[in-house]
């Protein structure tokens, strides 16, 4: 299974909620970013459609909301910690398990949570762009 058939069956799922809540919030609080950064495009030569405009805005800005990206990683870290927890017998050192969970997966953490934002954001532009109008 890809990624991407991941993302989609998480969003058949309806597990991607605060996603969608944040992609909205974030877009209203950006709304002349966003229209600064089309026109910026379009000067440059570069015609871009609303929704490229969008997503090549979060691309930019690389997260959409910090604060839950930041609590759904320590959400992952903790899941680590229980499982070397079980295999080991007795409680890991938590600061050893977040630094390597840190340098091994959260690049690719991040990528995969953009990734997801993109995908919902393809799923919902109609409602988004309204937002934008």
């Amino acid at each position: 299974m890809t990624e991407l058939d991941e993302i989609r069956l998480e969003y058949e799922a309806g597990r991607l909620e605060t996603i969608k809540e944040d992609i909205q919030r974030f877009l209203l609080a950006h709304r002349a970013e966003i229209a600064a950064c089309r026109s910026a495009e379009v000067q440059a030569g570069h015609a871009l459609s609303d929704a490229d405009s969008v997503k090549l805005f979060i691309l930019r800005h690389r997260s959409i909301n910090p604060q839950h990206e930041i609590r759904d990683q320590l959400e992952e870290i903790q899941k680590e910690k229980w499982i070397r927890g079980v295999r080991q017998g007795c409680a890991p050192d938590a600061q050893q398990v977040a630094s390597e969970w840190a340098h091994a997966h959260s690049a690719a953490w991040r990528q995969h949570r953009l990734a997801t934002i993109l995908y919902v954001f393809e799923q919902e532009q109609d409602r988004y762009l309204k937002l934008l109008a």
